[in-house]
């Protein structure tokens, strides 16, 4: 019994060994087997974005950045959640050009500022979504002359002669009625004679548009009064209407009365300003109009106001804001939009940012975010915060 006990022992401790070890193998291969967990993401590099001074949208005071275009990309940041800091990701160039030459380049990864986006930039880089309308408009130097000049030369325009001369006809017209409907009844009102009755029924007439009565007069018989309540009603209405469109002439004609356009700019061979290298240029040039450029709207209104040239035509907004804000140079704006643009955020050709730009921007303007910076900066004010300039 004890020669065959020993073999016996012997193997089942190595078919015990046997068994431990093939478990154990499978175990190292079936971890072996698993998927290594994933790298951890790298962070994105901080992003350059190029911008330059143009009021009110970027504004360099004391070495720091404000206004509308950097409080917009301040909101894109947050809401876009962009690699950027505020305090050394900006790059400050003299123009346009410039910007353009960053981003076409990859030096810089954004262009903010009030950029219009124009086809043949789009040959070269890419934009977001438009953030801001705007257009072209003519600013020009308040003329010479007194206030009453003024005045008096607004009352004898062509349009305002053929509403005063309708007015005039309307209100004869009214007379004879009430005169004719009233001269027997109520002589003592509207005298029967022909030139004493108009002239009373006249008198009448402006006093009812103008004070809603006269106090020694008023219609007897029922045709008369119901011809009382029409005129009342209409010329009430008619002379409001034409004080509103004289007043309205009259406040423009403070401004350059003989520029209305850029016909007017090309009919009299003037010389006129802009900012170089900005789509007003190339529109002007277009024109075949005597264009002098300055780097910035400051440098061409300082020429407007010295009389160097005759008007300075560019983005309505600046000429807006700088108008506004400088009363004392007299000048301001005339005529209508044109060439109307929009001004959008550059990025270089097959940025990944872009998308992400053009969803942070759709995103602020379902917030209401557009509505509050147009208040800010065009109708209350300039302000906000503001980030180093760099």
């Amino acid at each position: 019994m004890i020669i065959y006990s020993a073999p016996r022992a012997s193997r089942a401790f190595f078919g015990v060994l046997l068994t431990a070890l093939f478990t154990l193998s499978a175990v190292v291969a079936a971890h072996a087997q698993e998927p290594a967990p994933p790298p951890a993401a790298s962070p994105r590099k901080p992003l350059t974005v190029v911008t330059r001074t143009i009021t009110p949208f970027v504004i360099e005071k004391n070495g720091r950045l404000a206004g509308y275009s950097i409080e917009l990309w301040g909101r894109v940041v947050r809401e876009a959640r962009l690699p950027f800091d505020p305090d050394t990701g900006y790059k400050v160039v003299e123009n346009v050009t410039q910007m353009l030459d960053e981003l076409r380049s990859g030096r810089a990864n954004a262009g903010v500022a009030a950029v219009s986006i124009t086809s043949e930039r789009e040959k070269a880089i890419d934009f977001s979504y438009p953030f801001k309308e705007s257009g072209l408009q003519i600013l020009t130097k308040e003329q010479p002359g007194s206030s009453f000049s003024k005045i008096v030369g607004g009352l004898f325009k062509g349009d305002i002669l053929w509403l005063l001369g309708g007015l005039f006809i309307v209100l004869l017209l009214n007379s004879h009625i009430i005169w004719f409907l009233e001269r027997k009844k109520n002589a003592e009102s509207f005298p029967e004679g022909y030139v004493a009755g108009i002239w009373e029924a006249v008198w009448w007439s402006i006093c009812t548009i103008i004070t809603g009565g006269c106090e020694n007069k008023a219609p007897l018989g029922v045709a008369g009064r119901l011809t009382a309540i029409v005129w009342m009603l209409a010329g009430a209405a008619l002379f409001t209407y034409i004080t509103a469109t004289i007043t309205s002439a009259m406040t423009v004609d403070t401004l350059n009365s003989d520029i209305q356009s850029v016909a007017d700019l090309k009919s009299r061979k003037w010389s006129v300003g802009t900012l170089s290298g900005s789509t007003a240029q190339a529109f002007l040039e277009r024109q075949g109009l005597t264009v002098t450029t300055y780097p910035d709207v400051e440098a061409a209104c300082a020429a407007l106001a010295d009389d160097k040239v005759k008007a300075v035509i560019y983005d309505a907004p600046m000429l807006l804001y700088y108008a506004k804000n400088n009363p004392d140079k007299q000048l301001g704006v005339v005529g209508e939009l044109f060439e109307k643009q929009s001004y959008g955020i550059g990025v270089p050709q097959g940025s990944p940012y872009r998308k992400e730009i053009t969803r942070a921007i759709l995103a602020l303007r379902e917030q209401g975010f557009f509505e509050e910076l147009e208040n800010k900066y065009f109708g209350t004010g300039i302000g906000g915060a503001t980030v180093a300039a760099k």
